[in-house]
């Protein structure tokens, strides 16, 4: 078999692919959705460097899942580990602009253990309370469910042996690594979209939280969160 042969197969095998995943119509809908709920957040940010990274956050996310859709399931994982550093280090910047600018100038690396300190951390108590005080008896929960998810994604980049039962080295349309991308995307976003409203919230006049209503409709599950967007 040519070169060309070989990838044309190799396309052939990925379409497939393809074809099977864009059947799960609804969830990939609830995907797009919650990478457009970032993108939206992002467009009422105010400083430029912090709206830039999250709107970089968003298309990693729609990478992630378009490979996702053509049966590069560790590609998919990976991608999505990237997009959760970003999305919570984009947060951590806001409050340490030195490290930001630093990070901007290649100086310095996004560190995972500095995002999700417990005592400096963007889902820390002193975090919270700086910024959204209401909001600080939920921190704990999330960072323990950031460590958790974090932990699992890297299993893919790490390629722990599990990973490479459960995905195999042939292309092929695998439903249980679907639905495990899907839990495990529903929870990066909510943690950085409830990383970004802790954040900032407090900043949003009236007509800004109007048009960000999908938060608390995301979130009706924090009463915090509701009556700060104006909902009971």
């Amino acid at each position: 078999m040519d070169i060309q042969e070989y990838f044309t197969k190799l396309n052939s095998e990925s379409q497939e692919v393809f074809s099977r995943t864009i059947l799960e119509k609804e969830k990939i809908g609830m995907m797009h959705h919650l990478s457009s709920c970032i993108y939206e957040f992002s467009n009422y940010i105010l400083d430029p460097q912090e709206k830039g990274i999250l709107e970089t956050v968003s298309a990693q996310l729609e990478s992630a899942t378009f490979n996702l859709t053509l049966g590069l399931y560790r590609q998919a994982f990976s991608s999505l580990r990237l997009a959760f550093e970003m999305g919570l280090a984009a947060i951590y910047f806001s409050a340490n602009k030195m490290e930001l600018h630093e990070w901007l100038n290649g100086c310095i690396d996004i560190k995972w253990s500095k995002l999700v300190s417990e005592d400096n951390g963007v889902l820390s108590k002193r975090f919270s309370n700086a910024f959204f005080s209401e909001l600080s008896e939920h921190a704990e929960d999330y960072r323990k469910n950031a460590i958790s998810v974090y932990r699992k994604l890297s299993e893919y980049v790490h390629g722990n042996n599990e990973t490479w039962v459960s995905s195999g080295i042939k292309l092929g349309y695998k439903n249980v690594l679907f639905e495990k991308y899907f839990e495990y995307y529903k929870s990066v976003t909510e943690i950085i979209l409830f990383t970004a409203t802790c954040r900032y919230a407090g900043l949003f006049d009236d007509s800004t939280k109007e048009s960000l209503q999908f938060i608390p409709e995301d979130f009706n599950h924090i009463p915090q969160i509701r009556q700060k967007f104006g909902r009971t």
